[in-house]
């Protein structure tokens, strides 16, 4: 302990005053022999020991007070070792980056260790003064960021107050990058950057640093227990699971272990929010395993929500993942051959009766009848009956492939079918005139065609590949190509070297270009005929015109489309929907479409946000969990389409709660000489001296008063 004016001391002899007062003022009573007296003795005695006792209790009042007054005068300290930053008051420019990721909500004494981040965070802006411009980032991904400085520290203690939990995993880098641009543009000398953080790696990127050498000064607060274990279900598939029955499906959970103890698990799993299966799982340190679950939908469900959940630690928002479980919707295929060959892989079917029924496997999800041109003739009304009918009923997609022109009574009948519901398909090649698909097919196409182009004519051998085409500008949001990326090699690195044209458009509705070639032509064409749908893809299924059925892209195009024109959309798999994420719903002929998150908010479509438009995309999905969609047909029926609901779940990395080394986290700026360097913290005791002072004078007048 010191003193900050230790010459006051010497007013400790004024001590001598309250003793010298307290003897010069005793007194001395005289003894007087009184016999009537005697009796009253015993009561005098009782009452001088009350007086003497008071007189002393007030003499240790008064040295007391002298002694407080002297030492408050001297301002006395004393010093502790610092558990926080030493905060500077005065002028200056502050940011203070908070972390409100989902791994904020760990719970530390039973309580978020978001609470006790906010609470020093709080502390310090009570710190810095009413003269610093301060602004809060909060380094949750995808957070809105402030544009200024501020000096409105209530406003700013409210945001601090309100701070909850985010459903995103932390991007420290990217806060940081952002709390250095907010203090270049400040005028202040002094700009420091305090950072109250888990410092998990995972929201760290070493070799992105937020600024360089001319940075702000940097403090981090060390707010992280010893010891974080932390266990989640990163990972959550559904596939068909023939062990479980014509209605089973079996899922496989991923679950990670995230700290340097082993653990023993129980996992749940969970159908239309019934427990349906259980199990145990045993995870080394930081491993990662899988656990299998083979359950059935409930009778009658077609599709239903699932989800696996573990018995719960620390941080129990990732203890759970959901997925979209559904019995797959086979599609029933008519392919029409209009070129066959002896040879197989020269047969104008050969590539799309492979990616239809890849491996030729029973769970493809796709029922492929292949039949000639001339057995098309089964659909005529005069066949019902005999060996070669064909019912076109038992179907839910025809593929004309390289097919010549019908006759019109039969095109009437396919059209009739189409406009029920059904779905077609058109391509082009060598046996297709398009003048006669102008007399008589006009019924089933999008937009009538015209004599093809040869790309390669007159060209060499070594400049064929070059002056091929290629295709682009595909709609990405359409749910043919919603399995490809925007740039989507496994397509555009395919070659097409002879094109179909195309002429006016025909009676279809809702006709759209869904994908063009490098010249600008058009490469499928997609229309409405009464209820069903029609596609014309502009060049051959084979490799007659294109090499794209070699390439990987082949096989989805060709079963999402299948899928489409059938109205039947695949369920399966893992959700690929992080919190955050935009999910890309196909509208079809619905006239209002309106989702619902977990936490009741979500969007309504309808309108010119839906006229026209073959997808819509829904943007809400901030928290993990079961979104359900309902849609309005023409008719105004409503009712829930089980098959565009979705899931949303957490995106896994951020539950790796690995703290940075300090290697990893960026180097303090030139800021940094003005931060002290002493660990210590100093505590002036005079104030309570000086409160104690007064309840000592308070005290000194009662016993006065008595």
């Amino acid at each position: 302990m010191g003193f900050l004016a230790p010459l006051m001391l010497a007013g400790l002899a004024a001590l001598a005053v309250p003793i010298g007062i307290h003897l010069i003022g005793r007194q001395r009573a005289k003894v007087v022999k009184f016999a009537a007296l005697d009796f009253l003795l015993a009561t005098k005695r009782r009452t001088a020991r009350r007086l003497r006792l008071r007189e002393r209790l007030l003499l240790i009042v008064r040295v007391v007070a002298c002694l407080a007054v002297v030492l408050a005068l001297a301002k006395p300290f004393t010093s502790c070792e610092r558990k926080g930053p030493q905060v500077t008051r005065g002028p200056q420019a502050v940011v203070l980056v908070i972390d409100d990721s989902f791994a904020s909500g760990y719970l530390v004494d039973d309580k978020p260790w978001l609470s006790r981040a906010t609470t020093e965070t709080r502390r310090i802006l009570q710190q810095l003064g009413p003269e610093a411009e301060v602004a809060i980032v909060r380094t949750t991904e995808g957070a809105d960021h402030p544009t200024e400085l501020t000096r409105d520290h209530l406003r700013l203690r409210d945001q601090l107050i309100a701070l909850e939990p985010s459903s995103r995993p932390a991007d420290t880098t990217r806060a940081l990058a952002r709390a250095a641009q907010l203090l270049a543009a400040s005028s202040h000398a002094r700009k420091t950057v305090y950072l109250v953080s888990l410092l998990a790696r995972s929201g760290i990127r070493p070799d992105d640093p937020p600024w360089g050498k001319d940075g702000p000064s940097f403090v981090t607060l060390d707010l992280r227990p010893q010891q974080m274990p932390n266990v989640a279900v990163t990972g959550l598939r559904v596939q068909a699971g023939p062990g479980a029955g014509t209605r089973g499906l079996a899922f496989d959970a991923e679950v990670a272990n995230f700290s340097d103890a082993p653990a023993k698990l129980e996992l749940s799993l969970s159908i239309a929010d019934r427990v349906v299966a259980r199990g145990l799982l045993d995870l080394a340190p930081n491993e990662r395993r899988s656990k299998r679950f083979l359950a059935s939908l409930p009778a009658g469900a077609r599709a239903s929500d699932a989800s696996v959940s573990i018995t719960g630690d620390a941080l129990a928002v990732d203890d759970r993942r959901w997925v979209r479980a559904s019995l797959r919707d086979e599609v029933r295929v008519l392919l029409v051959d209009g070129d066959p060959r002896t040879v197989r892989h020269d047969d104008e079917l050969f590539y799309v009766e492979a990616a239809l029924r890849p491996g030729d496997r029973e769970d493809s999800g796709t029922q492929v009848r292949s039949i000639t041109s001339e057995e098309l003739s089964g659909i005529d009304p005069k066949a019902k009956g005999t060996a070669n009918a064909i019912e076109l009923e038992n179907f839910d997609v025809i593929v004309l492939a390289n097919v010549p022109a019908q006759s019109a009574e039969r095109v009437n009948v396919i059209a009739q079918w189409v406009r029920a519901g059904g779905g077609i398909l058109v391509a082009p090649g060598d046996q297709v005139d398009p003048a006669a698909y102008d007399r008589t097919m006009l019924p089933l196409m999008p937009q009538s065609l015209r004599d093809p182009i040869d790309t390669t004519w007159g060209a060499q051998p070594d400049d064929k590949d070059s002056r091929a085409l290629r295709l682009v500008k595909w709609e990405a949001d359409h749910p043919i190509f919603t399995p490809f990326s925007k740039s989507a090699p496994e397509l555009a690195d395919a070659k097409y070297f002879k094109i179909s044209l195309l002429g006016p458009t025909t009676a279809t509705a809702d006709r759209k270009v869904l994908a063009r070639f490098t010249n600008g032509a058009a490469a499928m064409v997609e229309g409405s005929i009464g209820s069903g749908r029609t596609i014309l893809y502009t060049s051959t299924l084979d490799r007659d015109w294109n090499d794209l059925p070699i390439h990987p892209g082949f096989l989805p195009l060709m079963q999402q489309a299948m899928r489409h024109l059938a109205r039947k959309h695949a369920l399966f798999g893992e959700t690929t929907h992080v919190v955050g994420s935009s999910v890309a719903l196909p509208s079809g002929d619905l006239k209002k479409l309106e989702v619902r998150g977990p936490d009741g908010l979500g969007a309504a479509f309808e309108g010119d946000r839906l006229v026209g438009r073959s997808t819509v995309r829904f943007g809400r999905t901030d928290r993990p969990g079961i979104y359900k969609v309902t849609g309005t047909d023409q008719t105004g029926a409503t009712h829930e389409r089980d098959e565009l609901g979705f899931v949303v779940n957490l995106d896994p990395h951020g539950s790796d709660l690995t703290p940075a080394t300090a290697a990893e986290l960026p180097a303090s700026g030139t800021g940094s000489a003005t931060t002290p360097a002493d660990d210590s913290r100093r505590i002036e005791l005079w104030h309570a001296l000086a409160a104690a002072l007064l309840l000592l004078l308070l005290a000194e007048g009662l016993l006065v008063q008595r």
